[in-house]
C-alpha cells in the first residue's frame, strides 16, 4: 500500500525492530545457485568428502568467530541463533550421512548436497507448525554458508554495501543480520518475515531498524535516491520532502539524547512521583545477557533455563553442566533473588533441531510446559538436583512453566519434595525452594485462588495468556494485528489475578513482553502491578516511565481502560495518556 505526499511516496509496513534511518537504497539480490552436477570416479570420491569436511571446517570457523563479535556487541538473541547454527554443523545428518550420501551417488559434492537439502527442506515446507517453519530458514542459511565455502566464493554483498544503506531483500537471512554492523547496515525492509523471525530478533539486539510485509519489487521498480525508515511506525518514505527529512533528524537526535539521559539516571529509584516504588527485574536466557546491557535491577525474574539446550554441545544439558550455568549467574547477582524457571519445552520449542519427538496435531495445545516436564521425569530431576546443588546458601526460586490445572501443581511439587529428601540423604544442606506458577493459560487465571494455596509466588506470562486467550497464534506474522496485550479480556484476567494476589499477599511478578514496554508500564501499574521482569535492554525506558507518572493517575487510567471493550479505543486512550 502506498499514499503519495507532494513528492514523497510512502509505504505502510510492519515495524519490526525500532528506529530511524535515512539513506540510499540497496537492494539485496538472491543468491544464483548454478550448482555443478557431474558424476565422479571411485578413486575421487575421497577428495570430494575431504573437500565437504574442509567446507564444514571453514563453515564453523566462520561461524565462531561470528559469535565471539556478536557476544561482544552484546547480542544476546543473535548469539543463541549462532549457537543452534554451529551444533547444525555437528549433527549426523550434516556430517556422516552426506558423507555417505556423496560415496552412495559418486557425484561432485555441490550436487549432493543441493540435493539433500532440497529434500530435506522440502519435507519441512509440509509441516505447518511454526518450530519446523523456523528451523526451515536455520536449514536454509546454513546451507547456503556451506555452499559458499564448497564453491569457493562467499556471499560478498554485504560487505559491498555503503556504509548507512537501507538494505531491502524479500527475506533476511539471520546470518545477514548477524554479520551486519550498526553503522554499516542503516536498517532492514524485506516482504517476509514476522516480529518473531530469528532475523527479527537480532536485529533488535543489534539495534537496527527493520520493517517487514513491503512489498520489495514495488520499490524496486521506482526511481528515487533518499529514503527514511520509520522503524516505529513501520513507514517507508521515498524521496521524503525537505521538511520530513528535517523531521526525522530532529527525532534521530532526541532519540540520542534520550538514551544518554537513561544512562546518567541510571542509578535512580523505580519511583512514581507519589512514592510508590516498583521492582525492577530481568528477563535472561544466559548468564551473559546481563554483560550486554548492564543497567540496574533488583534480581533475575526469569531465567529461561531452555537457551541452555543451545548453549551444549550435549544431547541434553547434564546435571554439572545446568549446576555451574546457575551458580554462575548467582553469583552475578551477589545476593539479589533469582526466580528459575524449569525447562519450558515442548509445543514450539524443542530443544534442538534434530530431536526426535512425535508430531502432535496442534503442538502449542499439546504436550509442553509442565506437561512435558511429567511426562519427562528424568530430565525434571535432573534439572531439579542441579538447581537445588546450585541454590544452597543463595537466594533461589523455583518457577513452573503452563500451569493449566491444580493437579499439575501437586504432582511437581511430589517430584520436587522427592528430590530434595534424595539430596538431603547424600548430606547435602538443601533449602527448601519457593516454588512459583507460571499464569499463562485463562484456566489458571481462574483457579489462581486455589493455586495460591499451594505456591508461594506467581509470575504473569502475559505472550501465552495473550495467545490462548484471544486464539491467535503468536509466532504467525498475518496475526500480528490480532495479537494486542492490552486487549481488554486479557486486562481483566491480569486485574483478577492482581485482585487474588492483594487479598492473600502473594507475590505477584508480570514477566511477559508488555512488561518491556513502555508504553503500557502506566497501565499496569494502575492494574496494582508494581513488580516487573524484563528484557534487560528495556529497563530504563521502563523506569523513566515509572518516574514521570503518579499512582493515583495510573489507577484512574486503568479504571477507565477496564470499562472498554474495543482494543483500538484501548490504544488510542493509553496514547492520549501517554502525550500528556
Amino acid at each position: 500500500m502506498r499514499s503519495d505526499s507532494q513528492k514523497e511516496i510512502r509505504f505502510q509496513g510492519a515495524p519490526v525492530s525500532e528506529g530511524i534511518a535515512i539513506g540510499s537504497a540497496f537492494f539485496l539480490k538472491p543468491i544464483e545457485e548454478d550448482i555443478p552436477d557431474f558424476e565422479i570416479s571411485f578413486t575421487e570420491v575421497d577428495a570430494e568428502v575431504a573437500r565437504y569436511r574442509k567446507a564444514l571446517f571453514s563453515s564453523k570457523e566462520d561461524l565462531h568467530r561470528l559469535r565471539q563479535d556478536l557476544s561482544m556487541e552484546g547480542s544476546e538473541e543473535a548469539v543463541s541463533t549462532i549457537e543452534t547454527h554451529i551444533q547444525m554443523l555437528d549433527d549426523p545428518m550434516i556430517t556422516t550421512h552426506m558423507e555417505g550420501k556423496i560415496r552412495q551417488m559418486m557425484r561432485n559434492t555441490e550436487s549432493v548436497f543441493h540435493s539433500v537439502i532440497n529434500d530435506y527442506e522440502d519435507r519441512f515446507s509440509e509441516r505447518t507448525d511454526q518450530f519446523f517453519q523456523e528451523r526451515l530458514v536455520d536449514v536454509q542459511d546454513v546451507s547456503k554458508r556451506i555452499l559458499g565455502h564448497l564453491r569457493e566464493k562467499q556471499n560478498a554483498q554485504l560487505l559491498e554495501i555503503p556504509t548507512g544503506s537501507i538494505v531491502f531483500s524479500e527475506e533476511i537471512a539471520p546470518s545477514y543480520t548477524a554479520d551486519a554492523h550498526v553503522g554499516q547496515i542503516g536498517a532492514f525492509v524485506t516482504n517476509s518475515g514476522g516480529g518473531n523471525s530469528h532475523a527479527a530478533l537480532i536485529a533488535r539486539s543489534k539495534g537496527i531498524p527493520y520493517i517487514a510485509n513491503i512489498e520489495v519489487s514495488e520499490v524496486e521498480a521506482l526511481n528515487f535516491e533518499r529514503i527514511i525508515v520509520d522503524g516505529y511506525e513501520g513507514l517507508v518514505i521515498l524521496d521524503p520532502t525537505q521538511e520530513t527529512i528535517e523531521h526525522y533528524k530532529e527525532r534521530q537526535a532526541q532519540v540520542a539524547t534520550r538514551y544518554q539521559l537513561f544512562l546518567e539516571e541510571d542509578h535512580l529509584q523505580a519511583e512514581t512521583l507519589d512514592g510508590c516504588k516498583a521492582r525492577l527485574s530481568v528477563n535472561v536466557g544466559n548468564p551473559s545477557d546481563l554483560e550486554a546491557f548492564p543497567y540496574q535491577h533488583d534480581g533475575v525474574g526469569l531465567f529461561r533455563t531452555e537457551y541452555l539446550f543451545l548453549q551444549t554441545e550435549e544431547f541434553y544439558p547434564s546435571e554439572r553442566y545446568q549446576e555451574e550455568a546457575y551458580r554462575i549467574l548467582i553469583d552475578k547477582m551477589e545476593g539479589r533473588p533469582v526466580v528459575i524457571r524449569a525447562f519450558d519445552l515442548g509445543g514450539d520449542k524443542h530443544p534442538s533441531l534434530f530431536l526426535a519427538h512425535k508430531r502432535e496435531p496442534n503442538p502449542v495445545l499439546g504436550n509442553r510446559g509442565i506437561r512435558f516436564l511429567l511426562r519427562n521425569e528424568e530430565l525434571f530431576k535432573t534439572q531439579l538436583r542441579a538447581i537445588f546443588r546450585a541454590s544452597i546458601g543463595a537466594d533461589v526460586r523455583l518457577l513452573l512453566p503452563l500451569i493449566s490445572d491444580i493437579n499439575e501443581l501437586h504432582a511437581a511439587k511430589a517430584i520436587i519434595q522427592e528430590v530434595r529428601e534424595d539430596l538431603q540423604k547424600t548430606h547435602l544442606d538443601v533449602p527448601t525452594l519457593p516454588i512459583g506458577c507460571m499464569i499463562e493459560v485463562p484456566s489458571a487465571v481462574m483457579i489462581c485462588d486455589g493455586l495460591i494455596e499451594h505456591c508461594d509466588f506467581l509470575s504473569l506470562g502475559t505472550n501465552d495468556l495473550v495467545q490462548y486467550t484471544l486464539g491467535v497464534d503468536r509466532g504467525n506474522p498475518s496475526m500480528s494485528d490480532l495479537f494486542y496485550p492490552a486487549h481488554p479480556s486479557v486486562l481483566r484476567m491480569i486485574k483478577m489475578v492482581v485482585i487474588e494476589a492483594t487479598r492473600t499477599k502473594t507475590s505477584l511478578c508480570i514477566c511477559g513482553e508488555i512488561a518491556s514496554n513502555s508504553f503500557f508500564t502506566p497501565l499496569l501499574l494502575g492494574l496494582g502491578l508494581t513488580d516487573f521482569s524484563l528484557s534487560p535492554r528495556y529497563l530504563p525506558q521502563v523506569k523513566q516511565t515509572i518516574r514521570k507518572w503518579n499512582l493515583k493517575k495510573a489507577k484512574a487510567l486503568a479504571e477507565e481502560i477496564l470499562k472498554m471493550t474495543d482494543p483500538k479505543k484501548i490504544s488510542e486512550f493509553l496514547t492520549k495518556a501517554q502525550r500528556k
